[in-house]
């Protein structure tokens, strides 16, 4: 009896302090978090003021609706293990162009009836138009826009889970994910 007893110790006394480490690493990594935009429509379209401005280390799936029109500005900023880079699709899609942010390369997608993603990586996605839905998820933080002229219908956000809510008429920026 005092053997088996005396072994627990000994394995409790080896086991405790290599986990704790571990447990305290795991309590300290930010979670991710995910941002639903539906129907978002800006003033001044294609041109205009960005409805979303997205920087993300995660992924960004959207879609434009196939009667309006918006514009996507995608920037990888860095890539993750096995990243794929940037996407979109569409009958009614203009062809990619390169654009630059800073001096940073980047692919505009622009158009209506078109689905893009961007996925694996470290992200900045500057939507504008209308007709946008749009899911990401990981940490980052979002800027959100809607229109002045029509407030209540041009469209509603969600972030982290919160009941969603009408897109403001003034730039509010929130975090995503980290807690």
């Amino acid at each position: 009896m005092r053997r088996i007893v005396l072994s627990c110790v000994c394995v409790a006394v080896l086991v405790l302090p290599a986990a704790a480490p571990a447990g305290a690493s795991a309590l300290s990594k930010p979670k991710p978090g995910f941002l639903v935009v539906r129907k978002a429509a800006g003033d001044g379209g294609v041109n205009g003021h960005a409805v979303v401005t997205l920087v993300v280390n995660g992924f960004v799936l959207g879609r434009v609706s196939g009667t309006q029109q918006a514009r996507v500005d995608v920037y990888h900023l860095a890539t993750a293990r096995g990243g794929g880079g940037s996407q979109a699709h569409g009958v009614d899609m203009a062809p990619p162009r390169p654009v630059r942010w800073h001096n940073l390369p980047g692919t505009e997608y622009s158009g209506s009836g078109f689905r893009f993603r961007a996925i694996g990586g470290f992200y900045r996605v500057v939507v504008r138009g209308a007709g946008v839905y749009l899911f990401a998820g990981g940490l980052g933080q979002v800027t959100l826009r809607g229109s002045s002229a029509y407030r209540r219908k041009d469209g509603w956000y969600s972030v982290d889970g919160a009941p969603f809510r009408s897109l403001p008429t003034r730039s509010v920026t929130r975090r995503l994910g980290g807690g």
